[in-house]
């Protein structure tokens, strides 16, 4: 280490305790790494404990004159923080706390490393949830992350994602001060609205910490539906399958509309967690009850046919009642081009939202990687056919290394479906890996050979499929260091981001690299 680093390290250690700040040589690789990839090793990692130790921290590594990069839960899979020159990375996991939660206006303020799955017990309770609940990752995922990198999932069929949610962001800028964002902002006044003059809000959603670090996020509260159904669907079309998945989605009646192709099922259903699970099928007797358990253990994991699509709607009510003619609905939309089949996957799911994941490696030990883009509803078969494209052209090299490559397909609100292809491949698990995968798991699945050449020619065709969906006009969320989030843009757009960008962060130090 550096007399310079040497020097930081001590200034750190002089804002926080010793023990929360991290020099060890096999704990910084852990850190540089996220899902896919690995970048510099950071010269510490710092582990405040409260928002004044964030705003202390900032200050003395910026005053040295090096880089800072937020890490939440670390799920990112685009380079979210991973290091691209000599940084310190600062581990929000114990800013965790949820600061208010007002029934009465209907709010909840949490710092930016609670996790989805604490806030979702917490609400619990009251009989309230917010809007979008998280995604599936939430047992580790984190606020603050997922503002950052923008996520959709769980209550995104009828709500959108996470930025639809936040009412208002306090974040700490490069220089160590606190910007309040929405009614916060005001002075004198409660954090219940998003809108007082400019949307300063809207600014840091899916910004990848370029912007500063988020310490704490204000989301809206809506009643817990007090009524859950699900129905299971498989389609021979893909085609047939998107069609009838966006007729769901416009008549706003899923909480979640999701699909896999028939390859992508395959391999859910030879994850053994999922079903010989027995906490999931506890949590499915708990929330379903004892027969919706009984039925999910006779279908065992063998009920989806080979060479289906796969397509599955979760329907929340204020009542059994009110469940009924959604269910009608849902049903005959469906069996337009489906044949409905059990609902166990959707239970499963439902009964345990937020899982370990382990679904970042293969039921054979395979690497695992997605890719993404986010189209308005007319566009979506177009995407499906074109990330089609690009696997046939490529078939060779995919074969000469056994790359195999599934969809996961969802809808978002009423205007736009997400497909996702999902790369597996036989690779080598990294320190990461070693660390966020139940050790069980791992022991049972076991570890392929290290295996470079196939790593590099994924990352090719995961830039190649990227490419291709955002020339069709995707959107993209997680942009990270990897999705192009500059080229093509208006530049007048450009020029008042960059100006942004330059008040908040002048000498480029939060996140080098991100939105590129």
């Amino acid at each position: 280490m550096s007399t310079a680093a040497r020097g930081l390290v001590a200034a750190l250690q002089n804002c926080l305790a010793a023990e929360n700040v991290i020099t060890e040589a096999e704990e910084l690789v852990f850190f540089s790494q996220d899902v896919f990839g690995e970048g510099e090793i950071p010269i510490a990692v710092a582990r405040p404990q409260s928002v004044a130790d964030v705003q202390a921290v900032v200050r003395a590594v910026t005053d040295a004159g090096l880089a800072i990069i937020a890490r939440g839960g670390g799920l990112s899979y685009t380079d979210g923080y991973i290091a691209t020159q000599p940084s310190v990375m600062i581990d929000l996991s114990a800013v965790n706390r949820i600061v208010e939660i007002n029934c009465e206006d209907r709010y909840v303020v949490v710092e930016s490393g609670a996790k989805w799955a604490d806030i979702d017990a917490a609400l619990a309770p009251l009989g309230l949830r917010t809007p979008y609940w998280g995604p599936l990752s939430g047992l580790r995922s984190t606020v603050g992350g997922a503002l950052s990198q923008g996520s959709v999932f769980l209550g995104s069929g009828l709500h959108g994602g996470v930025g639809d949610a936040v009412i208002g962001i306090e974040v700490v800028t490069a220089s160590g001060e606190i910007l309040r964002t929405g009614s916060a902002g005001a002075g004198n006044t409660p954090p219940f609205m998003r809108y007082f003059g400019p949307d300063l809000t809207g600014l840091f959603v899916g910004d990848s910490g370029a912007l500063g670090i988020k310490v704490r996020a204000t989301f809206r509260l809506i009643p817990r539906p007090q009524a859950l159904d699900f129905l299971s669907f498989e389609f021979i079309s893909s085609e047939k399958m998107l069609a009838a998945m966006t007729e769901i989605s416009r008549h706003n009646i899923a909480s979640e509309c999701f699909a896999f192709d028939p390859y992508l099922a395959e391999v859910r259903m030879k994850r053994a967690s999922l079903f010989a699970d027995a906490r999931v099928l506890a949590n499915v007797v708990k929330q379903s009850g004892l027969l919706a358990g009984a039925k999910m253990a006779a279908a065992g994991r063998n009920f989806l046919k080979a060479g289906c699509f796969s397509a599955h709607v979760i329907i929340e009510a204020d009542s059994e009642a009110a469940m009924v003619p959604r269910m009608k609905l849902a049903r005959a939309i469906m069996s337009n081009g489906g044949t409905e089949t059990d609902n166990s996957i959707p239970k499963a799911m439902r009964s345990t939202p937020f899982a370990v994941p382990n679904n970042m490696l293969g039921p054979a030990g395979e690497r695992w990687v997605p890719v993404h883009g986010i189209f308005p509803h007319s566009k979506a078969l177009a995407a499906l056919r074109a990330c089609e494209a690009v696997f046939a052209e490529t078939r060779e090299t995919m074969d000469k290394y056994c790359i195999k490559t599934g969809y996961l397909m969802s809808t978002v609100s009423q205007q736009s479906t997400l497909i996702e292809p999902v790369f597996f491949w036989p690779d080598s698990h990294t320190a990461y890996h070693k660390r966020m995968v139940e050790r069980g798991y791992l022991e049972k699945i076991g570890e392929p050979a290290d295996n470079p050449a196939a790593r590099a020619a994924v990352h090719k065709l995961k830039r190649a499929v990227a490419d291709t969906l955002r020339d069709l006009g995707a959107v993209h969320f997680q942009l990270g260091k990897f999705y192009d989030y500059r080229k093509g843009r208006d530049p007048s757009g450009l020029a008042l981001f960059d100006a942004i960008k330059h008040q908040l962060d002048p000498n480029n130090r939060m996140n080098p690299g991100a939105l590129r």
